[in-house]
């Protein structure tokens, strides 16, 4: 049987903790020697990463039937129109969203919240680490906290796949009060023999991605040195499989930050969770709201071939190839996300006005 892509946490975990094991936490190389030095240079320069973990809000718990408490925060703001709920991805947590959340604050509801076994929501039993659990969670989450107004579902690599296995469970929910879909740097399938590593084949990876990280966890004191939040490895592998060429430093520590929160036994229960992933019919039921795809050209993850596939199979969305983007591309190119979003926005409002327009005429 095939054996899937582990994603972003699964790759930085995997390599991080082997270079810490085979050499310390400390050599790549040259190259990484050299990395270690321009961004100790860099970082004298910029600001602290407090600002990345500042925008807090309150928001109800969710708990679900396997009794996990999710974490949400809800953003109220001026309009009451629409919700823009957001979806993250394999390893990170809420606090990805730090620029979206900031651009449209204010200015609509948004909601929220750490997957299952991520960030502040409780642990989840590995079995249930999987895509079909993590859109019940979405869907539960709809239910509990957006509410029955109308929605705009924004979902990045693991949170696009949740937001595709929602439409094919639940696809009346499109159109009625999921009026528009955002997938970023994302995949519908075709993960099984993806390497993230360059020179290393598929097939490789993946034999030996999962036996690997059984035998790291049972030492996991010498595997958190290589993981551990400001590692000079752990940036250099962050910044190698999730961002483009001229990422700005700070950036890089921001989502290494988020990345080593996740202990490496939840790296090891979401991995096999890619096994088989096909979403491919969802996408005629994305197809029936408007619709905005973006994916990295840099993209090592969910590269950006994947992107295209789906764009193939969504015509009438709003297709964006960022140059020099990476798998964190809401963060890296933040500006051309947001900008992509508040054009997605205004399609969906514009469809609001015509369907209240043909209402009124009857």
């Amino acid at each position: 049987m095939a054996k899937p892509s582990g994603g972003l946490a699964g790759a930085v975990g995997l390599i991080t903790s082997v270079a810490a094991l085979a050499a310390g936490g400390v050599a790549l190389g040259i190259e990484l020697e050299r990395r270690i030095v321009s961004k100790r240079i860099a970082r004298n320069s910029e600001a602290g990463l407090e600002e990345f973990f500042a925008l807090r809000s309150d928001g109800p718990d969710v708990t679900t039937p396997d009794g996990v408490v999710l974490h949400t925060e809800v953003d109220q703001g001026d309009a009451d129109d629409l919700t823009l709920l957001y979806v993250h991805g394999y390893g990170l947590n809420l606090d990805c969203w730090h620029f979206q959340r900031g651009h449209f604050r204010g200015l609509l509801r948004q909601v929220f919240y750490d997957q299952r076994s991520h960030g502040r929501s409780g642990r989840s039993e590995a079995e249930l680490c999987r895509i079909p659990q993590v859109a019940d969670d979405l869907y539960q989450v709809l239910e509990d906290v957006v509410g029955p107004g109308p929605v705009i579902l924004i979902g990045h690599s693991m949170g696009g796949m949740a937001i595709m296995r929602l439409a094919q469970v639940h696809p009346e929910l499109f159109g009625t009060q999921i009026l528009g879909v955002a997938l970023f740097c994302t995949s519908a399938g075709e993960m099984a023999y993806h390497s993230p590593i360059r020179g290393l084949p598929g097939r490789t990876f993946h034999r030996i991605a999962e036996p690997l990280m059984a035998g790291l966890n049972r030492i996991p004191e010498l595997v958190a040195q290589g993981r551990r939040a400001g590692s000079d490895l752990g940036f250099v592998v962050t910044r190698r499989l999730g961002f483009g060429p001229d990422v700005p430093p700070r950036y890089v520590d921001f989502a290494s930050e988020m990345l080593a929160e996740i202990p490496l036994e939840v790296v090891a229960d979401y991995f096999p969770a890619f096994r088989e992933l096909d979403e491919y019919r969802a996408l005629e039921i994305v197809s029936t709201v408007p619709t905005l795809v973006v994916g990295g050209e840099d993209d090592v993850i969910t590269p950006i071939q994947h992107t295209a596939r789906i764009i193939d199979l969504l015509p009438n969305a709003e297709a964006i190839r960022v140059q020099k983007c990476g798998h964190l591309g809401m963060i890296e190119k933040h500006e051309v996300f947001d900008g992509a979003l508040e054009r997605l926005l205004g399609r969906v409002r514009e469809g609001i006005a015509i369907h209240h327009a043909d209402k009124s005429a009857f």
